[in-house]
C-alpha cells in the first residue's frame, strides 16, 4: 500500500478495534477492473462512483460493463486473489453524514424514477396512514424517514439499501481486502492526481489535471434526465408539477450551485409546456451567475445539511453515530461532529430559509 505510514497505522488499529482481519482468499468485493488487469476500481455508492467510472471509461476506453466483466472473468480464474493484488487497488470514501445527506437529495428529494421502487420501499417501512400518491409514487420521503430506515436496519442486522450502507461494507472492506489507495471525496482532486498520474503508462487515455473539472460539471447537471424521466411518470397522481420542478431547482440550491436569492423562474401556469432545453438553459444560467459566490454557496450546503439534521431527534441522532462509527474509525472522520450534534448551536446557526420547498 502506498498512503502514509502513520495514516495505515490508524486504519490497521481501527480494522483490529472493529474485529476484522484480512481474508487473503477473498475476491467477493465490488470490483471493477481495466482491461489490462493493472487497475482495481471498488465502487462505494454517494462516493463520486459516477464520476469514477466516467474517468476510468475514459481513460482504458472500458465502460461500466466492460471494467464489471473484467473483474468477473478474474474471479473465474484460479489465481483470482493474486490478481487483484498484483493489480492498483483503490476505493473513494467522504465524511459519513454528507454521504447520507447527499443520498437522500439526489435520490429522495430529487425527482427520480427511485421514487416508485426506494421511495415507496422505505415510505411503507418508516410511516403509519400511507396516502394513495406516497404508496403509489413514493415521491414524499422525508430525511427523518431516511435517517429511521437506516438505523432500524441496521440495528435489525437486515440489508441496507446500497446508498446508505456503511462504506466499510463487506464488498468494500479495507480490512478484509488491503487497497493500495483510499481517496477521499474531500481531496479527491491531488488523490486522483497521484493515482493516475503513477498509472499513467497503463492507460489508454492521458490523465490530465482538468479532467476532473469537466467530469464534475457533467455530473452535476446529470440529474435533469431523470428529471424528465420522471414526470411522465407521475401524469396519473396529484402530485404537483410546480412542486417537482421546484424540487429540481431546490436541489442545485441545496448543493451549491444555485444561489438562494435567485427565485424559481417559473409559476403555476407556465409550466406544462417547459421542454428539457428551455430548463436546463435557465439552469446553466442561475449556475453562471452563481459560480462567482464560491463562499456563499458552500454556506448554503451547510446550512442545507444542518436544516435537514436539525429534523432528527437526539435519540436518533446518538443510533446513527452507532451506525457511522465503523466508517469514521477506519477513514479519519469525527464520529459526533459538532455543527451536527451540538442542538443548541445547530438552532443558532440554522437558516430561515426553506431549502426543502415542494416536499
Amino acid at each position: 500500500m502506498v498512503n502514509n505510514t502513520n495514516w495505515l497505522d490508524t486504519l490497521y488499529k481501527a480494522c483490529r478495534q472493529l474485529g476484522y482481519s484480512e481474508d487473503v482468499n477473498s475476491t467477493n468485493i465490488r470490483a471493477h477492473m481495466s482491461p489490462n488487469l493493472k487497475l482495481l476500481y471498488c465502487r462505494v455508492n454517494k462516493c463520486a462512483s459516477t464520476m469514477t467510472l466516467e474517468l476510468l471509461k475514459q481513460l482504458f476506453s472500458c465502460d461500466t460493463e466492460c471494467l464489471i466483466k473484467n473483474a468477473e472473468r478474474v474471479r473465474l480464474n484460479t489465481n483470482a486473489r493474486q490478481l487483484m493484488d498484483d493489480a492498483f487497488s483503490f476505493m473513494v470514501v467522504r465524511e459519513p453524514y454528507g454521504r447520507l445527506f447527499s443520498t437522500y437529495c439526489n435520490i429522495f428529494y430529487f425527482p427520480k424514477e427511485d421514487w416508485l421502487y426506494r421511495g415507496i420501499k422505505l415510505i411503507k417501512l418508516t410511516r403509519l396512514n400511507i396516502s394513495y400518491d406516497s404508496l403509489t409514487y413514493g415521491h414524499d420521503l422525508s430525511f427523518s424517514e431516511l435517517v429511521k430506515y437506516t438505523v432500524d436496519t441496521y440495528e435489525n442486522n437486515d440489508r441496507l439499501d446500497e446508498h446508505v450502507r456503511p462504506m466499510h461494507h463487506k464488498s468494500c472492506n479495507p480490512c478484509v481486502f488491503k487497497f493500495d489507495y483510499i481517496a477521499h471525496l474531500e481531496t479527491l482532486q491531488n488523490d486522483f492526481d497521484f493515482i493516475f498520474n503513477n498509472l499513467q503508462e497503463e492507460t489508454v487515455g492521458m490523465y490530465q489535471k482538468d479532467i476532473l473539472i469537466s467530469l464534475k460539471q457533467w455530473t452535476t447537471l446529470g440529474p435533469i434526465k431523470h428529471l424528465f424521466r420522471t414526470i411522465p411518470l407521475l401524469k396519473d397522481s396529484n402530485i404537483s408539477l410546480y412542486d417537482v420542478y421546484l424540487r429540481a431547482w431546490c436541489y442545485y440550491q441545496i448543493t451549491g450551485h444555485v444561489l438562494k436569492t435567485i427565485n424559481f423562474p417559473y409559476n403555476e401556469t407556465n409550466l406544462n409546456d417547459i421542454k428539457k432545453e428551455d430548463f436546463l438553459s435557465e439552469l446553466t444560467k442561475a449556475m453562471n451567475v452563481s459560480a462567482v459566490y464560491k463562499d456563499k454557496l458552500k454556506l448554503q450546503r451547510a446550512e442545507a445539511m444542518l436544516q435537514a439534521y436539525s429534523t432528527i431527534s437526539d435519540d436518533y441522532m446518538e443510533r446513527l453515530s452507532n451506525v457511522v462509527l465503523g466508517d469514521c474509525l477506519l477513514f479519519g472522520y469525527e464520529n459526533k461532529p459538532a455543527h451536527l450534534f451540538d442542538k443548541t448551536s445547530c438552532l443558532q446557526k440554522k437558516s430561515k430559509f426553506d431549502y426543502f420547498k415542494g416536499l
